[in-house]
């Protein structure tokens, strides 16, 4: 009598994960955050962050009552700075987690890639979404479009290339290379801008009773600058315009009226769409109210568009430094106090109220 032998099957491993997986993973995705981890790091350029970032900076600074706001942003950059280089340093290290925080990494960035978009296309239309803003934020950023395309394909790459894994999580590595990101990104020292001379200004034709005179009451101009400057325009509402850092940069000298009379001032760039439309729009031609154009010189020379209003007189901010301000801001001021603010200037009839506000 024959015994039959069962045959036993070998057991089956779980599918072990490829090359291109890990090469994905734990080499192309690291480099491609750690460059842009290093650009924010050397730069130290704010405006380099999306704009739902820079909002969700000004509404948690009002939910925890800060009231400087170049501070909070430094700390909130210096946060996502430290962030990008722990997770740089997680990918490298540990082959267990290296597929988890790419993940969940190139899925934030295509979120606020969405956000990003979502408020172009609103207030530049759905253009802007591949070419480009407008200017109204510098030249700082790509068009959204492109990189969203590019973390994007990267995401369906490390779904669907399943990587090589050694052994544990590494708690331990994991720890040190968060330690070690953070201590990168604020350790990083402020910089200290000296501020060079501006040269004056040439001078246009003033509207009466608007002549260059002296800046009495806003004292000497400022020797240094910040690094950035960021502000919330609706809190200079019932403040003195000399009490605001960003407008004590103003280059001088400034009109001897300008605590004294009412006026219009214009922060705007020179390559903004929106900025020579509102100029053109209402203060092209004769003015019956003085108006004091600043520039924000940090837009692309090369697209600059002509000044509209030949009446305006022309200062600007000086270079060096970085402005995170949306233009244009148009203000009315009167005896030297800021009594309306308009940051929408799509909105017609907010932009006839701030021209008519008086006090």
């Amino acid at each position: 009598m024959t015994d039959s032998a069962g045959s036993s099957s070998p057991v089956t491993s779980p599918k072990q994960g490829g090359t291109p997986g890990t090469i994905l993973v734990r080499v192309i995705v690291p480099l491609w955050v750690l460059a842009g981890a290093s650009v924010k790091l050397w730069t130290f350029n704010p405006a380099l962050l999306p704009e739902p970032i820079l909002d969700l900076v000004k509404d948690t600074a009002g939910l925890f009552g800060v009231s400087d706001l170049g501070w909070w942003l430094e700390m909130w950059l210096r946060f996502f700075i430290g962030a990008e280089f722990a997770a740089v340093l997680i990918m490298f290290a540990s082959p267990r987690l290296a597929r988890m925080v790419a993940s969940f990494l190139l899925a934030v960035f295509l979120a606020v890639l969405v956000a990003t978009m979502a408020k172009s296309a609103e207030r530049d239309g759905i253009s802007a979404i591949w070419s480009g803003s407008c200017g109204c934020f510098g030249s700082a950023s790509p068009p959204p479009i492109g990189m969203f395309l590019i973390d994007g394909a990267m995401l369906l790459g490390v779904i669907l290339l399943r990587p090589r894994t050694g052994g544990g999580p590494r708690p331990i590595l994991a720890g040190l290379s968060i330690l070690v990101g953070f201590g990168i990104a604020f350790g990083r020292p402020t910089p200290m801008i000296t501020l060079e001379p501006i040269p004056v200004p040439i001078e246009p034709t003033p509207v009466e009773p608007a002549t260059i005179g002296t800046d009495d009451g806003w004292g000497e101009a400022p020797s240094t600058l910040e690094p950035f400057y960021f502000t919330e325009f609706g809190e200079w509402v019932d403040t003195p315009l000399s009490s605001q850092p960003l407008a004590r940069l103003i280059s001088r000298p400034l009109p001897d009226w300008i605590d004294r009379d009412r006026f219009h001032l214009i922060f705007h760039r020179a390559d903004c769409e929106h900025c020579h439309a509102l100029l053109d729009d209402f203060f092209s031609g004769p003015l019956a109210t003085p108006a004091i154009a600043v520039e924000i010189p940090d837009g692309d020379s090369s697209a600059a568009l002509g000044m509209p209003c030949e009446e305006c007189l022309l200062h600007r901010l000086p270079e060096g430094t970085q402005y995170v301000v949306t233009t244009p801001v148009l203000l009315t001021i009167q005896d030297g106090m800021v009594i309306a603010v308009c940051e929408n200037t799509d909105d017609l009839s907010l932009v006839a109220d701030t021209i008519a506000a008086s006090r």
